[in-house]
């Protein structure tokens, strides 16, 4: 999420957490960890203008075709503000969650759509509904038998969040209200294993307010695999978690660790907590904001919004045995600055989004690629009205690559696009 317009955000939206947790009182400074919070919460893009190509960085003709296939018209009659990556089924067609919005006006706190292979959209569920959650901000995980997954940041019984159920017939159900200790403010994609089990991170929950890892079992019962702690072990875990083959999760810490720039962790099948890298803010980058990817030799891959030579991010490898090695270093021109998206990986290449940059009038950001020669190629920059600043990242599918905006297009409601490469 952007932090520009953070505040007129939060109270569209009337989350408790924001308004208690985010925003400071009138007339109060904020410290360091207001800061983080806020951060970890909305991203941080530089407003700094810069100009020049980035070496290693590729400008070309356009690389890639890019789509916009809806343009979010925002409440009561739609969604708006999509803050996560999208889900296709096995038809083709478009699954995703908007921030706010929906059927309940202003009161609305976001939504569940589909976009049928023809193109028309459909509100599959309001929240705003008593007890339903509020803020979806993650992807739908769609199972075998059709049925959608999510979790919501926040509303419930306990203000926590939920997890939620959407069957294929359009019931939707909590299936968890969670407890301040289990979860607060959940995001992200969840991930399921072989036995049915779904896995996912928040950043505020916990006995310290740091965040957790929980897992939600086939049984519907809710486990904390680890609680943050801050500088020992990281603090607000971002975006949920990725696993190996061996069923080992890993993920990122916002801030955190010996330098309070974040962490890379691991949290192994038999529970076993391990911190893999502690960011410095340096050369090799810090506040890791996107999710991560892993390939099937354990190397992981992911992106830091902050440091590097630029001071812009970096794009980043963190192979098994711990070495760290910064595969690109943003430079706030023309490559983009900022990276915040998850990271996916197709064949060699690395792609996802950043959140400033590109193009030089609009500043809004763009998907990129990391080829496997370490080139870096905007893909697509972002301009006001095909969608801006920031995007979750992008879900491949036959070829084409599909994503959101939360902000621009016609209404500045954010979109869903495509993107495919020549």
């Amino acid at each position: 999420m952007h932090i520009c317009q953070t505040l007129f955000r939060d109270a569209l939206l009337g989350s408790t957490l924001a308004v208690a947790a985010l925003t400071p009182a009138a007339g109060a400074s904020l410290s360091r960890a207001d800061w983080d919070r806020i951060r970890a919460a909305t991203g941080n893009h530089s407003s700094a203008v810069q100009s020049g190509a980035a070496s290693g960085f590729t400008a070309a003709r356009p690389p890639a075709t890019y789509t916009v296939l809806h343009d979010f018209a925002g409440p009561p009659s739609d969604g708006a503000g999509s803050g996560a990556e999208v889900t296709l089924d096995s038809a083709g067609n478009i699954y995703g969650t908007t921030d706010y919005g929906g059927a309940y006006g202003t009161n609305g706190y976001g939504t569940i759509f589909k976009i049928a292979t023809g193109g028309a959209e459909t509100l599959l569920h309001s929240f705003g509904g008593t007890g339903d959650g509020t803020t979806p901000d993650g992807a739908v995980t769609i199972t075998s038998a059709g049925n959608m997954y999510g979790t919501t940041i926040g509303g419930g019984s306990s203000g926590n969040g939920v997890i939620w159920k959407l069957v294929a017939g359009g019931t939707y159900t909590v299936l968890h209200n969670f407890t301040a200790d289990e979860s607060n403010f959940a995001r992200g994609r969840l991930i399921q294993d072989r036995k049915g089990n779904f896995y996912g991170s928040d950043l505020f929950g916990g006995a310290a307010g740091d965040g957790t890892v929980f897992k939600f079992n086939a049984r519907g019962k809710v486990s904390v695999l680890h609680t943050f702690s801050g500088t020992a072990d990281g603090e607000f875990p971002e975006h949920g978690v990725v696993s190996d083959k061996a069923g080992n999760l890993y993920g990122v810490t916002a801030f955190g660790g010996a330098d309070d720039n974040g962490t890379i962790y691991e949290i192994a099948k038999d529970g076993t907590f391990t911190t893999l890298y502690t960011f410095t803010g340096g050369a090799d980058g810090g506040f890791p904001y996107g999710g991560l990817a892993i390939d099937r030799d354990g190397n992981l891959y992911g992106s830091a919004d902050d440091g590097g030579s630029d001071g812009v991010g970096t794009v980043f490898e963190l192979a098994p045995g711990g070495t760290l090695t910064t595969l690109y270093n943003f430079t706030d021109g023309t490559d983009g600055a900022n990276p915040q998206g998850d990271m996916l990986r197709v064949g060699k290449g690395l792609y996802s989004a950043a959140a400033s940059g590109g193009d030089p009038t609009c500043r809004c950001g763009g998907i990129y690629e990391i080829t496997a020669k370490g080139k870096e190629k905007m893909l697509q920059a972002f301009t006001p009205t095909t969608g801006n600043v920031y995007s979750a990242g992008l879900t491949p599918s036959n070829g084409v690559f599909y994503g959101t905006t939360q902000y621009g297009g016609n209404n500045d409601n954010g979109v869903v696009f495509s993107l495919t490469k020549k």
